[in-house]
């Protein structure tokens, strides 16, 4: 439910974003200002609205898509590194991996927000757009590979297993969790950098890097994912994070 929830929350935060950059588009451009992201209401919001309709899908019809079913699931097929991490859900690091989930994704907006205060509503918007157009297409893309991998949790190779049963349970690769606190990290840092004044907020950069390096560590110990899950959402995570930005043109 948790899941589902967050999930509805990505899409309707892209959705938003996309109407909002549509508007703006249809109503002009500002003077142009060297430290100002170059946001178009086409492609952008297409890709927006599309970034909410690929996280919507797999939200709401997970269990019509591919995942695993093996109940319990054959550890002897699992790398190395990844053994450690097989056994039954642990509530508490389950929790605490969701709060930071929140809190890096909405602390990491609000960074970006009052990091403009002072230059413009339009100057803010358009930070927040670049930054939910990172989350948002990140969201999407970790979703559909979970289709795609079709990876058991480790919470389907315990003795356990047959009490874990859900279809989410067997989409674990990548870390959606890694991916997205790892995004809004990297589309913080990126688009402090390319306003040219990330060095003024290397504590706050560090701090949400920090936030969500502890939200992967979280999920291994709650078992609710693989080292390699973690691993791999924070590579994607980083990426599409720090890309956004930087294909948007400042003028």
């Amino acid at each position: 439910m948790i899941e589902r929830f967050l999930g509805l929350g990505r899409a309707l935060a892209t959705g938003f974003a996309c109407a909002s950059l549509a508007v703006s588009g249809a109503a002009g451009q500002q003077a142009p200002s060297p430290l100002r992201f170059e946001l178009r209401a086409w492609p952008d919001a297409a890709i927006l609205g599309g970034a909410t309709v690929a996280t919507l899908v797999p939200t709401l019809y997970r269990g019509n898509l591919p995942h695993a079913t093996c109940a319990p699931c054959d550890p002897s097929r699992l790398w190395g590194i990844d053994r450690g991490a097989v056994g039954p859900l642990r509530t508490t690091p389950n929790r605490l991996s969701y709060a930071l989930l929140a809190g890096a994704t909405v602390g990491g907006g609000l960074l970006v927000a009052l990091g403009r205060r002072g230059e413009g509503g339009d100057a803010q918007r358009e930070d927040l757009e670049v930054f939910l157009e990172a989350l948002g297409l990140t969201s999407a893309t970790t979703d559909w590979m979970k289709v795609l991998v079709h990876r058991p949790r480790p919470l389907r190779y315990s003795a356990a297993a047959l009490d874990y049963l859900s279809s989410r349970e067997g989409l674990s690769f990548p870390s959606g969790h890694a991916s997205q606190t790892f995004a809004a990290a990297a589309a913080y840092a990126s688009i402090l950098h390319r306003r040219g004044v990330a060095g003024r907020h290397r504590v706050e950069i560090a701090a949400l890097f920090g936030a969500a390096a502890a939200t992967g560590v979280l999920r291994v110990a709650a078992r609710k994912h693989f080292p390699t899950d973690v691993v791999a959402g924070a590579v994607l995570g980083t990426a599409i994070g720090w890309a956004i930005p930087a294909i948007h043109a400042t003028r």
